[in-house]
């Protein structure tokens, strides 16, 4: 299969690397403008790892500056485009809809920072774009939770991300557990 890669540093190296090693012929682009839209052309999946919604949005349709130069423009009918992003919901719904009227299908499975290939992914789209999404994305994690359509991705791991922060924003339970298990760094004096 023919998948183009749009984004760079180690997450999408390690990405890139199963993708090879699961015989995948890519096609990667730092941007995804310009140069890239005739490879995007050529691809039946397209995946994104960009680092805010701005820069999906210019990716995918470009910017008025440079020509409106974006690759979904460039994709023929039945191309899945998978964003791993970490993007607002409301926009990653935006782009599912903006590029269903195209006749393209988007699915939106964010990544957290640090990433390393095993962690489970949180997907949202369509179920078609779910159906051909999950299989790829099983190749560099240890599972995908289908969280609903076009943003709920992105809704399920905002919330899964709120939860590990709020498990101790202040660090006074580990705080806790540590004198409950350790005891006092030293004896205790007795008030004689």
């Amino acid at each position: 299969m023919d998948v183009g890669f749009v984004g760079n540093g180690e997450m999408a190296d390690a990405i890139m690397d199963r993708l090879r090693q699961a015989g995948h012929r890519l096609h990667h682009d730092r941007h995804g403008r310009s140069a890239f839209r005739d490879q995007a052309g050529m691809c039946d999946v397209v995946m994104m790892l960009l680092p805010d919604a701005r820069a999906v949005e210019s990716a995918l349709f470009g910017d008025a500056r440079f020509a409106n130069d974006g690759f979904a423009g460039a994709l023929p009918p039945g191309t899945l485009v998978i964003d791993l992003s970490r993007i607002p919901p409301s926009e990653a719904s935006a782009n599912a809809a903006r590029l269903s009227g195209m006749g393209v299908l988007a699915a939106d499975a964010p990544l957290a920072p640090g990433f390393t290939p095993g962690f489970t992914i949180d997907l949202g789209g369509s179920d078609a774009a779910c159906a051909r999404a999950e299989p790829l994305l099983r190749l560099f994690s240890d599972g995908v939770v289908r969280a609903g359509g076009p943003g709920d991705g992105q809704r399920a791991h905002l919330a899964r991300t709120a939860d590990r922060k709020n498990d101790d924003p202040d660090g006074l339970h580990r705080l806790l557990r540590l004198m409950a298990f350790d005891g006092p760094a030293e004896p205790m004096l007795s008030a004689s």
